[in-house]
């Protein structure tokens, strides 16, 4: 159990009787908080034999825009929907888009994105296949145009496609060509004026046919885009090593070391700036999760083993004015090696990462599950990066399987809400192909009021 940490138990719409708190350690008490949590719902009977629609590292599930909230899922089916509520409502239009995928493997994720002009954009059922893309016939619309092409070039072995939204109201879309440990990172961007597609980078990172990057990025509120990956040298995981580090100032057409090095592209393993050395076989999962902080500084959390034959626990790396900085993070409730190909079922999620940028406030949060504390979704807080005490919170009651976070990213720049897809999924470890047998079950949105 985390012996450093000091346990608060949030209550989730349920009664102070009954409620299951999970083992303690020695010297620890729950306490209850009954404010701060809603939870809105979305759908009866989504697909949950697989996590795939509620997956960490995918940008974005949820998103909202000019007072709506749009969000992507699979029906029991498999199939596409598509669903929005006018804010602060709690009512959804939903549409069904008659594109289907295979539900029963996790890679097959959904991205959305609104553009500027008020256009939904959506990619969905990939991995290492031709480019899912559609485009709303009007603005505002759920009514999804015939899939087309982008380019045309490199959308043959798709994998991981993710949307950004700049803040001129045009689009970055990022997606790996090629297979797990070998593959290259592509990035095109949509001008809304044009409605037209264009390559920005036809390889940003290069695996030099021997590795791949599992990426995440975002945009800081000075337009900066911000990327950190994890270099894979084989479809196994557990060669998964290292956290990297890039940015750019100009929407991606050059990329910058945090001390403002320019890179020469691709950036390749020889040339990528380590923000946290991690060997191989430590347990590291993929893909990191990086965010910002209120300084404007990149952070970036996964977890791994800190020693060898150590347990694994989430890690959160931070740059300050110099040097790249490491905070222990919560460990997990139970031993586990993490190691296999396809997607894996860990008794703790990957962990969203987010960060108050309010004048009078350098807190973080993680949020996760963890299956020691009952599969329940967690929340861990940091008061401060100079701080080494995570204060734990639980934002459900009950278990939620194999679910993992995936984060509406304007709610959390706007109001400081993280607003997420919440369903109780089931996960097979190593097999996206069987599914785990569950049925279909209720698809809601959880908000937490930090």
């Amino acid at each position: 159990m985390r012996k450093s940490c000091t346990l608060l138990a949030l209550l989730f719409f349920g009664a102070l009787v009954g409620v299951p708190f999970g083992a303690l350690a020695a010297g620890q008490s729950a306490e209850t908080q009954t404010k701060g949590i809603d939870k809105i719902h979305l759908f009866k009977s989504a697909y949950a034999a697989s996590s795939v629609n509620v997956v960490a590292g995918s940008r974005q599930t949820l998103f909202t825009d000019n007072g709506y909230q749009y969000a992507g899922f699979y029906s029991a089916q498999g199939e596409v929907h598509l669903a929005k509520r006018r804010l602060p409502g709690k009512q959804w239009e939903i549409q069904s888009t008659g594109f289907h995928t295979t539900p029963e493997d996790a890679h097959n994720t959904i991205s959305l994105v609104v553009d500027g002009q008020g256009y939904l954009h959506l990619a969905w059922g990939h991995d290492n296949t031709p480019l899912n893309y559609s485009r709303s016939l009007k603005p505002g619309s759920l009514i999804m145009g015939e899939p087309q092409s982008m380019l045309g070039e490199g959308e043959k072995s798709v994998t991981y496609p993710q949307f950004f939204r700049r803040a001129n109201g045009n689009l970055l879309f990022l997606y790996r060509d090629g297979g797990s440990g070998n593959g290259r990172l592509l990035l095109n961007h949509y001008d809304t004026k044009s409605a037209q597609w264009s390559r920005r980078q036809n390889n940003l990172i290069d695996g030099q046919n021997e590795r791949s990057a599992y990426w995440d990025m975002t945009i800081d509120k000075e337009g900066l885009l911000h990327l950190a990956w994890t270099w894979r040298e084989t479809p196994d995981v557990a060669s998964n090593h290292d956290l990297l580090y890039a940015r750019s100032g100009d929407g991606g057409h050059t990329w910058q070391r945090a001390d403002g090095t320019r890179y020469k592209l691709p950036i390749t393993q020889g040339r990528a700036e380590a923000a946290a050395i991690v060997a191989q076989r430590s347990n590291l999962m993929n893909p990191p999760f990086i965010a910002v902080g209120k300084d404007g500084q990149p952070m970036i959390v996964s977890y791994w083993s800190p020693a060898p034959g150590a347990r694994p626990r989430f890690n959160l790396v931070y740059r300050d004015d110099t040097v790249w900085r490491t905070v222990a993070g919560p460990e997990a409730g139970q031993d586990f090696s993490l190691a296999g190909h396809g997607t894996k079922r860990p008794p703790i999620s990957r962990a969203a990462l987010l960060s108050e940028t309010s004048d009078n406030s350098s807190r973080v949060h993680l949020i996760y599950r963890d299956d020691s504390e009952g599969g329940r979704v967690v929340a861990a807080t940091l008061d401060s990066l100079q701080d080494n005490t995570w204060q734990l919170r639980f934002l459900t009651t009950q278990g939620v399987g194999g679910w993992e976070p995936s984060l509406d990213p304007t709610q959390w720049k706007q109001s400081q809400q993280a607003h997420l897809l919440l369903q109780t999924v089931g996960q097979v470890d190593g097999d996206d192909a069987g599914g785990s047998g569950i049925g279909p079950t209720p698809l809601d949105v959880l908000i937490w009021h930090p």
